[in-house]
C-alpha cells in the first residue's frame, strides 16, 4: 500500500494513503456477503440474494461501512509498518473516499509518541547529596518529639512571648471595602509559628490574659482569598488565656510512653526514620537532576497536545475537588479557570516530558512492570482502606486505575535503573 507521512514538530503525523481497486473490491464483497446473510429481501430466501441486489438495497450503508473498514486497514498497516510508531490518539480522518477509478484515498492525522535523542548515559552526572545522620540531627528531631508530647501550663501572671500558646476571641470588621463583620471564638495558636498574620503576632507580644489589642491589616489586590483581596480589616483581639509549653524530659519514661524499651531504642528509631527519609529525598533529587540533563534542549512547547490536555484536565479536576471539599462554589464566576490552567501548564508539561523520557528508556532497556512493587502498593493501600487486597485490586481494575499503578511502578523501576547506570545505588 503506497502512503506518505508528514511529521509535524508537535508529533502529529499526517497520513495520505491509497488502496488499489482489487483491495477495495475485495473488502466491499466481504461486507456485501455479511449484509446478504442478515438481510431479508423480498423474493429471495435469506442469504440467497445476488450481491448486486444486496448492493442496490443497502448501497449507502455498505459504502459507509466500507469507508470505515478501509480507513482502519490503512491505519493498522501504517502502524505495523513504521518502527517506533506508537499512536497516542485515534486517526482523525479528514477525507476518506472511493474514487471513480475504484481506488480508495485517505487523508488523516494522529499524534504519536515522540522518540527523543537521548544523551549517552555515561555523560550524565549526579550531584553530591549528604545523607549521613549526625547525633545533632537526632537531637533536633527528638526536640520535636518532646514538643509533640508536651503539656501546656497556664500563665496567669505573665506576658505573652514567642513559643507561648495564646487563646483568644477575634472580632473583625472591614473598614475599607465591602464585607460583613465577623467574630471567631476560641482561636488558639502558638506565637512565632507560621500561619497567622504577622500584624496579629506582633500585636500580641507582651499581652496578658484578659487584655485586648486592636490591629489593622490591608491585603494586596492579588491576595489568594478573594474575600479579603484589596480590603482593609480591623481586628479586635480579646485574650482569654496564655499557656507555656512544658517539655517532658528525654528519658526512658518518655520512650516507654511511646512504645519503646528505653531512650536508646527511641534514638535508634529516629535515626532509621531520618536515614530512610534522606535516602528517599536524595533519590528524588537525583531523579530530577538526571531528567533535567536528559531533557536539555527539548522544546516543552512541542509535546503531544493530547498528553498535555489530559494532564491539565486531571490537575483541574483535583483542584475543583479541593475547592468543593472547602465548601467553595465551582460556579463562581470570579474563578478564572483559564488563568488557573495557564499557571498549571508548565508543571504539566514537565511531568509529561518526564514520563515520555522514562517510557523511552524503559522500552530501550526492556524494563517490565515490577509486579512485586505493584502488589505491595495495592496491599498497603488496601490495609489503609480496610478492605481485602483482592477486592481492592478488583475495584482498581474496574475503575481503570490498575494500569496507571502498573505504569507508575515501571517508571519508578526505570529511574532506579537509570541511577544505577550512572554509577550510584538506590537504597
Amino acid at each position: 500500500m503506497p502512503y506518505t507521512l508528514n511529521r509535524r514538530p508537535d508529533h502529529t503525523v499526517e497520513i495520505e494513503a491509497t488502496l488499489d481497486t482489487e483491495t477495495v473490491e475485495a473488502s466491499r464483497k466481504r461486507i456485501l456477503e455479511t449484509f446478504r446473510r442478515k438481510a431479508r429481501i423480498p423474493g429471495f430466501r435469506p442469504g440467497k440474494a445476488p450481491l448486486a441486489v444486496v448492493r442496490s438495497h443497502f448501497g449507502a450503508e455498505v459504502e459507509e461501512e466500507l469507508t470505515e473498514k478501509l480507513s482502519e486497514e490503512v491505519f493498522h498497516e501504517v502502524v505495523d509498518t513504521e518502527e517506533s510508531f506508537v499512536p497516542l490518539t485515534p486517526l482523525a480522518v479528514r477525507e476518506a473516499r472511493v474514487a471513480e477509478d475504484g481506488t480508495f484515498h485517505l487523508e488523516g492525522e494522529l499524534e504519536v509518541r515522540p522518540v527523543f535523542e537521548i544523551p549517552p548515559i555515561e555523560n550524565l552526572s549526579l550531584p553530591e547529596i549528604e545523607v549521613a545522620v549526625s547525633d545533632a540531627d537526632i537531637d533536633e528531631e527528638l526536640t520535636k518529639v518532646r514538643a509533640e508530647q508536651a503539656a501546656w501550663e497556664p500563665v496567669d501572671d505573665g506576658e505573652a512571648e514567642n513559643g507561648m500558646l495564646v487563646e483568644l476571641d477575634i472580632h473583625g470588621e472591614v473598614i475599607e471595602g465591602e464585607g460583613e463583620p465577623f467574630h471567631n471564638e476560641g482561636v488558639r495558636f502558638v506565637l512565632g509559628e507560621e500561619g497567622v498574620f504577622q500584624e496579629i503576632q506582633e500585636a500580641l507580644i507582651g499581652v496578658r490574659p484578659g487584655e485586648e489589642r486592636t490591629v489593622e491589616k490591608t491585603f494586596d489586590e492579588d491576595f489568594q482569598d478573594e474575600n479579603a483581596a484589596g480590603k482593609t480589616f480591623r481586628y479586635r483581639l480579646v485574650v482569654q488565656g496564655i499557656k507555656r509549653q512544658i517539655l517532658p524530659d528525654l528519658d526512658d519514661e518518655l520512650a516507654k510512653g511511646m512504645g519503646f524499651d528505653d531512650v536508646e531504642a527511641l534514638r535508634q528509631r529516629v535515626r532509621e526514620v531520618l536515614e530512610r527519609t534522606r535516602h528517599k529525598e536524595r533519590r528524588s533529587q537525583w531523579r530530577r537532576a538526571l531528567l533535567d540533563q536528559l531533557e536539555e534542549g527539548i522544546d516543552r512547547n512541542q509535546l503531544p497536545g493530547s498528553l498535555v490536555r489530559d494532564g491539565l484536565r486531571e490537575d483541574l479536576e483535583r483542584y475543583a475537588y479541593m475547592m468543593a471539599m472547602q465548601g467553595k462554589s465551582l460556579e463562581n464566576e470570579e474563578v478564572d479557570w483559564q488563568e488557573i490552567s495557564a499557571r498549571m501548564e508548565p508543571e504539566v508539561r514537565t511531568r509529561v516530558l518526564d514520563s515520555l523520557i522514562l517510557e523511552q528508556l524503559a522500552e530501550q532497556w526492556g524494563i517490565d512492570v515490577p509486579e512485586d512493587d505493584v502488589r505491595a502498593y495495592i496491599e498497603g493501600d488496601a490495609r489503609q482502606k480496610g478492605v481485602p487486597p483482592a477486592e481492592h485490586m478488583a475495584n482498581l481494575a474496574k475503575e481503570g486505575q490498575l494500569d496507571g499503578i502498573r505504569q507508575a511502578a515501571r517508571l519508578s523501576a526505570t529511574v532506579d535503573e537509570l541511577i544505577r547506570r550512572v554509577g550510584a545505588e538506590v537504597e
